[in-house]
């Protein structure tokens, strides 16, 4: 053991990538129980924290005893509370997405209001750099969620334009065809004429001299144009470049309004995913994560496992191994990014004694406190 580091993650046994969907659909739904109690917490204290005269104050039913740690600090109780019910609401939705190999874009859409209140209150009331780092991975999972969304969208719209590309070239032809249709037919050739005289063989000197020599009237002289007329042919490949060459820019083909939203949606997709990714990186990056989370941090740098071992860890267990998130433009490391922000809120919270879902404020049947509105599962990839 390196003797900078005082902990070692634990090696667990590995499952295996054949894990059943009843297993991620359970996991699922225990990670939307905890983030449903989480949240419900969060914001009964932020309502108790107001001025009796405020319009949202609301006291706890039973606070916290005045000298322990939910008491003195807790707003920052709140915030960690709030953070933790985001991971757990993502992280399930994750599931859902990695057990069938997909991405549900109408559930991803859901998550966006809970992140940005949740980072909004980050960014207002961090005190230092160790709570900065939570600014930087609310928008690590920002970038995160975009990226899956324009990976998984980019194969759709792939195939789209190949079949718009094809219908521009069938286009580019019957047009090519039709103007050459419309053409007047060249008037024929003249007869040929005699030649009353022979033509002379080369002599020997010429016929060594040159390999090009085309006797008998030069009929096996070589057009340069020949070249030219090939490459202005429909369809014929450009021996230059070796690719078909494009349609004009006058062959046009008509599109419909959905075809314009999701190239509009891939091209924001990709200007937010850049933006979160940077935004992260200021607040949230390898020398942060050592220096003030060195527990998550060894249990990144010493592991065993690979980018491909995103289905391996329990999201429960607080010492076994993880894996620094993958790069976001894979679609993948989503479920990474979650894990490492579950042992940051728990590392965080040692200091305070923040128990997690086992010191939530319980709700009562029916009972809810609007603001923050639950991310939901939409089996759509629409």
């Amino acid at each position: 053991m390196p003797p900078s580091i005082s902990f070692m993650p634990v090696r667990r046994p590995r499952r295996g990538d054949n894990i059943p969907n009843s297993e991620w659909d359970a996991i699922y739904e225990k990670c939307f129980l905890k983030a449903r109690k989480l949240r419900f917490s969060a914001l009964s204290r932020v309502a108790a924290a107001h001025p009796s005269t405020h319009k949202e104050y609301k006291p706890l039913r039973n606070p916290p005893n005045s000298n322990s740690s939910y008491a003195k600090h807790s707003l920052l109780m709140a915030r960690l509370e709030l953070v933790d019910s985001l991971l757990h609401f993502v992280y399930g939705l994750w599931c859902k997405d990695y057990s069938v190999r997909t991405c549900y874009r109408a559930s991803w859409r859901t998550v966006g209001e809970y992140l940005q209140l949740t980072r909004k209150k980050f960014v207002s009331e961090a005190h230092d750099d160790r709570e900065k780092a939570f600014v930087g991975l609310l928008s690590m999972v920002d970038a995160y969620i975009h990226g899956r969304k324009l990976r998984y969208q980019a194969v759709a719209i792939d195939r789209e334009n190949a079949v718009k590309y094809n219908r521009l070239v069938i286009q580019w032809k019957a047009d090519s065809r039709a103007a050459a249709a419309a053409q007047p037919s060249p008037p024929p050739p003249p007869p040929p004429q005699p030649n009353p005289t022979p033509n002379m063989l080369p002599s020997p000197a010429s016929s060594s001299g040159s390999s090009n020599s085309t006797p008998l009237g030069g009929h096996g002289v070589l057009n340069n144009n020949n070249g030219a007329d090939l490459d202005l042919q429909p369809g014929v490949i450009n021996a230059l470049n070796g690719q078909d060459r494009p349609p004009p820019l006058s062959i046009q083909i008509p599109v419909n309004t959905q075809f314009i939203l999701d190239r509009r949606s891939q091209c924001s997709g990709l200007i937010a995913a850049s933006h979160q990714a940077q935004t992260a990186q200021q607040t949230l990056n390898i020398p942060v994560m050592a220096r003030h989370y060195p527990r998550t941090f060894a249990r990144m740098m010493y592991s065993s496992l690979s980018p491909q071992d995103e289905h391996e860890p329990d999201f429960q267990d607080d010492d076994g191994e993880l894996f620094w998130p993958t790069q976001a433009i894979t679609g993948e490391g989503l479920g990474w990014v979650c894990l490492m922000g579950m042992a940051m809120v728990k590392e965080f919270g040692r200091e305070y004694g923040y128990q997690g879902v086992d010191g939530v404020v319980p709700k009562l049947n029916g009972e809810d406190i609007h603001g923050y509105p639950e991310p939901q599962f939409i089996a759509s990839i629409r």
